[in-house]
């Protein structure tokens, strides 16, 4: 994929991104060119109505287990790299020793951990469903499952194609399990009801951008 067309995705992306922020906290509207405007708030109540969620629950609690399962795998992940560029400056104490790769990768996550800190602080939306009956709703926009998941496995996929260059066959591999880790963490969130619509949308918005600018550091 060219600069050009990757610049364009992130720019459009973070754009996005920032029309949901405004849109929800504050008109609730959206411009859809000549159709008019759209309420999200009934947008995010509408897709809920088209899944029957368990009685009393108000959301699926076995995707949503899967999905904090993925999450927490996603998590191990960015612990590995991170360990990795650890090792690395206790081995040489030097940070112009460490892989430049495993730089930018830490880089990306403290970006990721900026960002996702900002827009929750921004208390956008609140989670459709209280998880744990003795806790308050939380913040649920941007979804930090789906943020983390897309975070973790997009760098993994350039890390292991980076480290693992001469195994073909164990990158494409791996590669397909973090490319279904990904799939499978964004759709089951959006369906499995703990999250609204717009916070899926809001994490893949914020998300994007930050790996983009990724690719870039990484491509010098």
């Amino acid at each position: 994929m060219s600069k050009a067309v990757r610049w364009i995705i992130c720019i459009w992306c973070f754009l996005y991104a920032v029309i949901l922020v405004i849109a929800l906290k504050f008109e609730s509207t959206v411009p859809i060119g000549d159709l008019g405007s759209i309420n999200l708030h009934a947008l995010n109540n509408a897709f809920r109505e088209l899944f029957s969620y368990e009685r009393g629950v108000g959301y699926s609690r076995s995707l949503f287990l899967v999905t904090e399962v993925l999450g927490f795998i996603s998590f191990l992940t960015c612990l590995f790299w991170v360990f990795l560029g650890g090792r690395d400056l206790v081995r040489y104490r030097d940070i112009n020793d460490v892989d430049k790769s495993i730089i930018a990768t830490v880089l990306l996550y403290i970006l990721a951990i900026i960002v996702h800190k900002i827009t929750t602080k921004l208390s956008v939306s609140y989670a459709p469903v209280m998880l744990n009956p003795k806790s308050a709703l939380v913040i649920s926009f941007p979804c930090g499952n789906t943020f983390l998941i897309i975070i973790s496995m997009c760098s993994s996929i350039y890390l292991i194609g980076y480290f693992l260059e001469e195994k073909k066959r164990l990158v494409l591999a791996l590669r397909i399990l973090c490319i279904a880790v990904l799939a499978l963490g964004i759709i089951l969130r959006t369906v499995c009801g703990a999250n609204y619509l717009t916070d899926i949308l809001g994490a893949v918005g914020f998300a994007v951008p930050a790996v983009v600018l990724y690719s870039f550091i990484c491509d010098a």
